[in-house]
């Protein structure tokens, strides 16, 4: 079978799967950060200068992992070029390998600055960016000499990252999962991420809750003008699907997470659904508790990436509407013995695959050098790949 037709047949199956259909072959999928530096043997601190290295080294473990299909991205975060600009929010681990994220060390908004995000949420947030970035604080030119150091550096991360697409794409046939321009990220993520940061933010829900909810009603009425640009009848095919995230809803009341969440993914969302268009959530924390919402939508038209919660139970609360990714844990590939991982392989699908509505990926990113015994992911793969045809 050629690429193209691989693709297709790839595709096809997912597009069964998430319909509730039994494929031809249930996806095998993965999300991977930096990880195959590590498996690779090599640090990516020591070859990131080296677009071909970097795309050379990170694609190697597809020789031992068989993928239908590939979620997120590679290389997440420039580093270098961030370190150009004065932003240090983002660093090499000590592994030499991972990316990690440092909110601690950032710069936030203030609460009395809320007037300011409420004006106008764009040019308030670049203008945070600035002083986030100390080449900005220079005399001109040493800050323009440093935003060329930067684009430089942004230009060797983008190049790999090419790379990498293509080799995935068109040398293995492993197909994005997501990639539609349809998707809804909460304004309260927004404000929890970029703005005021996970503390403050949660504080507000509580002290300042009033002006909180404008801040994110003028995101919500931006998101909402945006999706103007799309007609929901464009979207009949569901892939590639599109995407939202949990992030701060799994740290909020079942209420809040209705008002912020919930009826504003709905609203901007159904009719694209309704259209055919599916909608990846990735899961970050527990949301067991919130799932029933997902039974007011179209059968189907959900796909949710288990992290805490325990599949079987997600399965019993939601698995006859809506589709789960799952069926394999982080602790037990770094923690557990290859038969206690590929018990846990066959467990899944002796549950999930039946009637469809199931496809296959780890629970949370590899990332870290230590992340997984590369004796229990081989074997999980081989395992799910097995079954995955039956």
């Amino acid at each position: 079978m050629n690429i193209e037709a691989l693709k297709e047949e790839r595709k096809q199956n997912l597009i069964d799967a998430l319909s509730f259909r039994e494929p031809k072959k249930i996806p095998i999928g993965a999300e991977v950060l930096t990880w195959p530096f590590a498996y690779a043997g090599v640090r990516y601190e020591d070859i990131m200068d080296d677009p071909n290295a970097v795309a050379r080294e990170y694609v190697k473990f597809l020789d031992v992992i068989g993928l239908d299909f590939i979620w997120g991205g590679f290389i997440s975060s420039p580093v270098k070029a961030l370190h150009a600009l004065g932003n240090y929010s983002y660093k090499i681990a000590g592994d030499g390998v991972a990316i990690i994220h440092l909110q601690p060390d950032i710069e936030f908004m203030s609460a009395d600055e809320y007037p300011e995000l409420i004006a106008d949420p764009v040019k308030f947030g670049w203008e945070l960016t600035k002083r986030r970035c100390g080449a900005f604080r220079l005399p001109k030119p040493e800050a323009y000499a440093k935003v060329v150091q930067a684009l430089l550096e942004l230009d060797k991360v983008s190049t790999a990252n090419a790379m990498i697409t293509r080799y995935i794409n068109e040398e293995k046939g492993i197909i994005p999962l997501t990639g539609a321009p349809v998707g809804f990220i909460s304004p309260l993520t927004a404000v929890f991420d970029r703005y005021r940061g996970m503390r403050d933010t949660l504080v507000d829900l509580r002290r300042r809750p009033d002006v909180l909810r404008e801040a994110c009603n003028k995101m919500l009425e931006m998101k909402r003008t945006a999706l103007q640009a799309y007609d929901p009848k464009d979207f009949t095919s569901p892939y590639p699907l599109g995407d939202s995230v949990y992030h701060v809803e799994c740290f909020i009341s079942p209420p809040h997470f209705d008002e912020f969440y919930f009826e504003p993914f709905a609203e901007l969302l159904l009719p694209f659904m309704e259209a055919g268009l599916k909608i990846f959530i990735k899961g970050e924390g527990k949301f067991l508790n919130t799932l029933d919402r997902f039974r007011k939508l179209p059968k189907g038209s959900v796909v949710f990436m288990l992290d805490e919660d325990d599949p079987f139970e997600v399965y019993k609360a939601i698995g006859d509407w809506q589709s789960i990714a799952t069926g394999i844990t982080a602790d037990l590939l770094k923690m557990g013995t290859t038969e206690q991982c590929t018990d846990f392989v066959k467990k899944c699908f002796d549950t999930f695959a039946p009637g469809g509505g199931f496809i296959f990926m780890q629970n949370k990113p590899l990332l870290c050098a230590g992340d997984a015994k590369i004796e229990n992911l081989k074997a999980v793969y081989e395992t799910a790949n097995e079954l995955s045809l039956k």
